[in-house]
């Protein structure tokens, strides 16, 4: 997970279940057209280590519009701490398991990477793992597209013209034979040999590119991880929509 510089506060508290901490890191950023960020920590495990969560999550600071920029806090908060309510029922449930030959060990963490970074557009991944038994953990990513004008979280739909998600299908097969230096979809290791991109389909923004973002076992098998297809704006740039709040040059 992401850790970043000076640590400003930190709180620690226990009970008879467990301990949590929560601390505030500065983002430091030299673009002045960037915004400001900081970088939010919370803790928790129990006192027998059978469980516990880390999570960074990003909130805004110093920007012009204090309604907007709380109306982004506030979303960020809520979805990088739905986690807690997993930890939660997961550590009410170890206590079924002191009992046995072996011990379980639970993780839940959570972090997040900045991708695009304007007063105008915000572009942040959610990265989350957990551990909850079995061979492997499970992780996966989440992308939030935030338009500053407004706080919006943009959809594909936003980006991308309603007739056009045949085209961006496209272009995502050829990136990724592009990427694998493949000719098929199957032989790059995928489940098809076709890739259907629809409005709800996870993505970031970088600078120059859309990134179209896989989970693991979403088309692809574990073993592959977490698949991210990046399209040039130059190769889309027909379907794309006008007026866009992140340059496409």
């Amino acid at each position: 997970m992401k850790n970043y510089y000076s640590l400003l506060i930190i709180l620690f508290w226990s009970n008879y279940f467990f301990a949590s901490v929560i601390n505030f890191n500065k983002v430091s950023l030299i673009d002045s057209d960037s915004i400001k960020i900081v970088t939010v920590h919370f803790s928790e495990s129990k006192p027998d280590s059978t469980a516990y969560i880390n999570i960074d999550y990003p909130q805004l600071i110093g920007f012009e519009n204090k309604a907007i920029e709380e109306k982004v806090n506030q979303f960020l908060k809520n979805e990088f701490e739905q986690s807690i309510l997993w930890y939660n029922e997961i550590s009410a449930d170890t206590v079924n398991f002191n009992e046995d030959d072996y011990d379980f060990y639970y993780s839940f963490e959570t972090g997040f990477e900045v991708k695009y970074n304007t007063k105008k557009f915000l572009s942040i991944t959610l990265d989350h793992y957990q551990y909850t038994g079995g061979a492997h953990g499970n992780y996966y990513s989440l992308g939030y597209n935030i338009d500053m004008s407004d706080g919006k979280i943009l959809t594909l739909s936003d980006i991308i013209n309603n007739d056009s998600f045949d085209l961006l299908s496209y272009e995502c097969e050829q990136a990724i034979l592009d990427t694998f230096q493949v000719g098929s979809l199957l032989e790059a290791g995928l489940f098809e040999n076709e890739v259907t991109i629809l409005p709800d389909q996870d993505f970031y923004i970088i600078p120059g590119a859309l990134v179209l973002q896989f989970d693991p076992y979403e088309i692809g098998p574990f073993s592959m991880g977490e698949i991210n297809i990046a399209i040039p704006f130059n190769r889309i740039k027909d379907i794309l929509k006008p007026n866009l709040p992140f340059s496409t040059n």
